[in-house]
């Protein structure tokens, strides 16, 4: 990503949030980001092209920092788990998407009602994956219904709450309590062999969502492009970490246990820069491929 299409991003981002998607012209964002018809079709084929990108920048952003609450942590640990889940909703707040949500739910718009379907059904993939690390493999029929309450729990509670307070009220603590609750509602499901929309949650989660695994090639080719694109000022430990990530790609076989590891220090080091936006792409990406053989810290 280079510096108009961050323009371009940040451009948009900023007008879907106070407009709402479609109030947002392709005018609007061409003069907010102080660029011609041209610059914009060269990244993005339409303006809903250009929201896909801002809603993976979201999730990506989401999934580093969740993998990064789980270093050095035990995956049954339920305060992480409570940690992970309010940091969804902080990325959410920190980059406008709520309002980008609920414009997109409220309108008739079905293609991108379909988008931010399966941005929320990734989530509760990844939480019902989350709840089987806190409860063991005897939650594993019951976790689509487990994940369900869950949220449920968590979103009215904030909800309700802040209304009753008159401000936000802290989603850590929400979803302490919710997990706290949770925990007496699993035996239950448990003992009494007990779900309800678990299994047709299961099915379409299945038919709905769908991740695609980049090549080691279309990696190194990011990576050496991003790479060729660094400023001289730029500290020593980003170029570093850069580098390393293009030596291992371009191993025959490269070392996918190790790769992970330096993705998220890639990631790390680049996160108050203006290429924060980059790394998140690149981390993102590596972190798909290097699941896929079975490399990464992150957990999906």
């Amino acid at each position: 990503m280079n510096n108009r299409k961050r323009q371009v991003i940040l451009a948009s981002l900023k007008l879907f949030a106070k407009k709402g998607f479609h109030s947002t012209s392709i005018q609007d964002i061409l003069d907010e980001a102080h660029i011609s018809k041209g610059t914009f079709y060269n990244y993005f084929s339409s303006k809903k092209d250009c929201l896909v990108a801002i809603l993976e920048i979201g999730r990506s952003d989401a999934t580093l920092r969740k993998a990064e609450l789980l270093i050095g942590k035990n995956l049954s640990d339920k305060s992480v788990l409570a940690a992970q889940i309010s940091t969804i909703m902080q990325v959410n707040r920190e980059r406008d998407l709520l309002p980008i949500f609920e414009s997109i739910l409220h309108s008739g718009d079905q293609e991108l009602k379909k988008i931010v379907k399966e941005y929320h059904l990734k989530e509760m993939e990844w939480l019902s994956r989350r709840l089987v690390d806190v409860y063991g493999e005897r939650i594993v029929p019951y976790r689509y219904d487990a994940t369900i309450l869950l949220f449920g729990m968590i979103h009215q509670m904030l909800h309700i709450g802040s209304m009753t307070a008159g401000e936000a009220i802290d989603p850590v603590v929400t979803s302490k309590y919710a997990l706290r609750q949770l925990d007496l509602i699993v035996p239950s499901l448990i003992e009494n062999n007990d779900y309800y929309l678990g299994p047709d949650l299961q099915n379409y989660i299945f038919e709905n969502t769908k991740y695609e695994v980049p090549t080691r090639d279309e990696i190194l080719d990011q990576l050496k492009g991003f790479r060729s694109c660094l400023e001289s000022d730029i500290p020593e430990s980003c170029i570093e970490y850069t580098d390393c990530l293009i030596e291992e790609f371009s191993m025959e076989k490269p070392r996918y246990y190790i790769i992970g590891t330096i993705a998220y220090q890639f990631y790390n080091s680049f996160r108050d820069s203006k290429h924060a936006l980059e790394t998140i792409e690149i981390a993102n990406e590596i972190w798909k491929v290097t699941r896929a053989n079975k490399g990464s810290i992150l957990k999906k």
